[in-house]
């Protein structure tokens, strides 16, 4: 019987294989990337969905920018783990409760509950859901010039401002697990 993780690895070398496909994800779909300005280090583009520009000496603030409105991106609590997002009036519309345990946590817009959860065992890859529902795919890394590869089936189903706030959730988690991995070498 196999296991989950090599069910995984399976599917793994047999999307690797074939030259069309992406070696990251099995569906077809488009992807998008977060990619760094070329005028601004700190500022961040994802094409057609919009901006977010990291904030701080260690980058755990963000302002994101999509579709003419701004949100600010901040971390909360005693630990700093905990994120809150604002809106220009100052009103929260995103609260962000890490898990415990493992990476991932519950993210809630509005009345919206969602998930960003582990997508592997291998890489930073994460899932934002609705329920069941997997809304989009995010690669993350911890540093580079495109520190966030996207995937989303279905863009209609996510507002750009939540996918910007859960691509930067996705980096702050990756560089979270980077820090974690050197500090045990």
């Amino acid at each position: 019987m196999l296991g989950e993780l090599d069910v995984e690895r399976q599917l793994y070398v047999l999307v690797r294989t074939r030259a069309d496909a992406r070696p990251w994800h099995p569906f077809d779909v488009p992807d998008l990337e977060l990619v760094r300005d070329p005028k601004d280090r700190r500022r961040y583009v994802m094409e057609g969905v919009g901006s977010l520009r990291v904030e701080g000496f260690a980058r755990r603030r963000a302002t994101i920018e999509a579709d003419g409105r701004t949100w600010q991106a901040a971390p909360i609590g005693f630990w700093k783990r905990s994120m809150v997002a604002t809106d220009a009036a100052g009103e929260t519309v995103a609260e962000f409760e890490p898990r415990r345990i493992r990476s991932g946590g519950r993210l809630r817009v509005g009345a919206r509950e969602l998930e960003i959860a582990p997508a592997s065992k291998w890489k930073q890859r994460y899932a934002l859901k609705d329920g069941d529902d997997e809304l989009a795919l995010l690669e993350a890394k911890a540093w580079g010039k495109r520190p966030v590869r996207v995937t989303v089936a279905d863009p209609a189903a996510v507002e750009p401002l939540v996918l910007l706030l859960a691509t930067f959730l996705a980096r702050r988690m990756a560089e979270d697990a980077s820090a974690t991995a050197a500090s045990t070498t």
